[in-house]
């Protein structure tokens, strides 16, 4: 019986399609949201983390308006309180805050021309900022402050993945205050104006982003192996909200690994020097103190208390990443500098100064969680809940003796550092 050969059948066709441009997205992109197009941002923002700057939480609205124009508009309120101490009489205030601020993100369309960015609001911007602010409180007497400014803003605005953002900046202008206590107006007049801003917190964009969790093991550094790290904070580096209103400060932290175990310890050091808000009442007005050489050094232990499972899970390496909880125990020497006629008694000439000390230590709880950031970079977030005592004694030039106190009280305080890592 003859074999035929095999019959093969070769069909072919043609489909047209669209060629879709390919974009590689970095770890970068991933962080900050670069290719994610966004007409809308509303923010909530929550820095400063500590009080040791007269910044409040605010929410805020920014809307597109073109490539490069948007409008940003924001409300902001705040409470102060402090309790009478050997420095001062008690002492509270509320504050609102309306901001309108039109801003040009002068470098956004050339990115987007050339594919490095997407119709959004992560950018360097210029803006022209106007502020209302009013201050209602008590301090000696009833006062109430009323603050409008025009200011000129150089600022940074990242987003952070898909629910944060950040937004740095800093402007000069000018701004006048109208101050009214026990029915006596004080209008003032227009004075030059600089300060800086920090915005930090909760975001979300319209339209929707939709950035992967695949990259935030690039930004993270999840899988690092690390036993130690020096810690340089630049977060609370300088804050500025006015000519007279600023603070320095410097901080280095060191972190070392206990073996191959999820235990860890850290020394700090800071050192601050800054001025605080002019206080203005009918009595005892225009004037500032000044905290000078802040000295404070902590040791805290660290037990990152998830570390095990996630390298048994594969999920992160033996490093200084992670939540962890521990105890911290921390000295502070303040010595301050301020004029008598706003803190002390009533009659002593206002050119006339005293002087105080001020010394702190607090034994307490901690928990926190800390990441690196690329290659070099780090942030701590933390609460601390510590018992303190307090020895505080000021001395006016006039020649007294001085008065000493001693204070001890429970204190929780949030923290929040930022910045280089090596």
């Amino acid at each position: 019986m003859g074999q035929s050969p095999d019959t093969t059948f070769i069909s072919v066709s043609q489909e047209n399609g669209l060629l879709e441009k390919q974009q590689l997205v970095s770890a970068y992109d991933q962080a900050f949201g670069t290719m994610e197009p966004a007409r809308w941002l509303f923010a909530l923002n929550l820095a400063p983390i500590t009080s040791r700057s007269d910044d409040w939480s605010r929410i805020s609205a920014e809307v597109k308006l073109g490539p490069a124009i948007s409008l940003h508009s924001s409300y902001g309120f705040g409470y102060e309180h402090a309790p009478a101490n050997v420095y001062q009489p008690a002492y509270s205030k509320a504050n609102h805050r309306i901001g309108l601020e039109p801003r040009w993100y002068y470098a956004l369309p050339r990115r987007i021309r050339q594919g490095k960015s997407a119709n959004n609001m992560s950018g360097d911007y210029i803006g022209l900022e106007s502020v209302y602010q009013r201050s209602r409180g008590t301090f000696v007497e009833d006062f109430v402050i009323e603050q409008t400014s025009l200011a000129i803003r150089y600022g940074v605005q990242r987003r952070l993945f898909r629910y944060g953002f950040l937004d740095i900046g800093i402007g000069v202008g000018i701004t006048k205050e109208r101050t009214s206590s026990q029915g006596v107006v004080h209008p003032g007049a227009w004075r030059m104006l600089a300060n800086s801003q920090i915005g930090l917190g909760l975001a979300l964009a319209r339209p929707k982003t939709t950035t992967t969790a695949g990259g935030y093991c690039d930004v993270l550094r999840c899988f690092r192996e690390e036993r130690q790290m020096w810690k340089i904070d630049l977060y609370n580096l300088l804050r500025v909200n006015s000519l007279y209103d600023y603070r320095l400060e410097l901080s280095l932290g060191y972190e070392h690994k206990i073996g191959a175990s999820p235990f860890s310890m850290q020394v700090q050091g800071d050192w601050s020097n800054g001025n605080t808000a002019p206080i203005y009442t009918e009595k005892r007005i225009t004037a500032h103190s000044a905290d000078n050489n802040n000295y404070s050094g902590s040791l805290q232990a660290r037990y990152y208390y998830l570390q095990s499972r996630q390298i048994a899970k594969g999920r992160a390496g033996n490093n200084l990443s992670g939540p962890y909880a521990g105890t911290q125990c921390r000295w502070l020497e303040a010595r301050s500098r301020y004029p008598s006629h706003i803190y002390g008694p009533i009659g002593i000439e206002p050119d006339i100064f005293g002087r105080g000390k001020r010394r702190d230590t607090s034994v307490g709880l901690i928990c926190g969680i800390q990441h690196r950031l690329f290659q070099h970079g780090f942030i701590d977030f933390q609460v601390a809940g510590a018992q303190h005592q307090v020895k505080s004694n000021v001395k006016w030039t006039s020649g007294s003796d001085g008065t000493t106190t001693i204070e001890r009280k429970f204190n929780v305080a949030l923290n929040l550092r930022a910045g280089l890592a090596f």
